[in-house]
């Protein structure tokens, strides 16, 4: 057996109904959370109703910020300087991939110089600090394992475009709290396109010359789950047992991106992904 590293993750809290747990968390940290959202979709459901009574009962002051489509180092940029001068004890992330990734990156820039494009690998010319805000990652889709990685990818789509990670290991969320439910929601073109998105990082993971026997055995669980519940969860949006185990399918593939790394579909959906505006789990 050839030796091996493999990296941490959170304090990982599943199953349906967890996301009462999400003030708890919040309160050990203080009373002041910034929560990043996607669009209008979550917020406007009954979700967050029941988000913002449960954190007022632990006396923590929300400060509601959102992201629309996948975030650019702009977003991160105007969200961090709207808030930098705030104490801000923690940051919240509920929503997709997407949002994920720019809570990921809005925590650790809120204790950062300068813009996220410094910093970008790649892009910039700095290397970043690894210190961050305390960072819990909610997601709402079953498809980037944005939960459990160590990167937030930011895009600049045009001709010159991009995407690009902030990258450090002490980036991966301190918790990651992954209810099913929030998922019963997501139409179908989305659980199709997030659900290919973790079924290839499953699989490149898998293949990858860098995977080891413990990140194969998480992929190949993986694997195994996202076959039998995509396809029932794209026509049944409602069976919360396929939407847990496509949550625990994305959940492995962040765990195994991070140790594995991916393959050449992901390079190109890279590339793809920054020269026109299509969805990264479409590419």
């Amino acid at each position: 057996m050839h030796p091996f590293t493999f990296k941490q993750f959170p304090k990982i809290i599943f199953g349906a109904g967890v996301r009462s747990q999400i003030p708890v968390n919040a309160a050990g940290y203080g009373s002041n959370t910034l929560v990043i959202t996607g669009g209008n979709s979550f917020i406007q459901s009954i979700h967050f109703g029941e988000l913002s009574a449960l954190l007022k009962e632990f006396k923590i002051n929300i400060t509601l910020a959102q992201i629309s489509g996948e975030p650019s180092p702009q977003d991160v940029d105007l969200i961090v300087a709207e808030n930098i001068e705030r104490q801000i004890h923690s940051v919240i992330a509920i929503g997709g991939g997407s949002v994920l990734d720019a809570g990921k990156a809005i925590s650790a820039m809120l204790t950062e110089d300068g813009s996220v494009m410094n910093y970008l690998e790649g892009v910039g010319s700095s290397k970043p600090s690894g210190t961050k805000i305390p960072f819990n990652a909610i997601p709402t889709t079953s498809g980037t394992g944005s939960e459990t990685t160590a990167n937030a990818v930011l895009s600049v789509v045009g001709p010159e475009g991009f995407k690009k990670s902030l990258r450090h290991d002490n980036y991966i969320p301190d918790i990651a709290i992954i209810d099913p439910e929030l998922t019963l929601s997501c139409p179908p073109s989305l659980t199709a396109s997030c659900g290919m998105d973790c079924f290839t990082q499953l699989v490149e993971a898998y293949l990858s010359t860098n995977s080891s026997p413990l990140s194969d055995a998480f992929a190949l669980q993986g694997i195994e789950a996202i076959s039998r519940s995509l396809q029932l969860a794209y026509n049944q949006g409602d069976n919360v047992q396929a939407r847990a185990e496509l949550s625990f399918a994305a959940l492995l593939s962040g765990i195994v991106l991070a140790n594995a790394g991916l393959g050449t579909v992901h390079g190109f959906a890279s590339a793809i992904g920054g020269a026109v505006p299509a969805p990264h789990g479409v590419v």
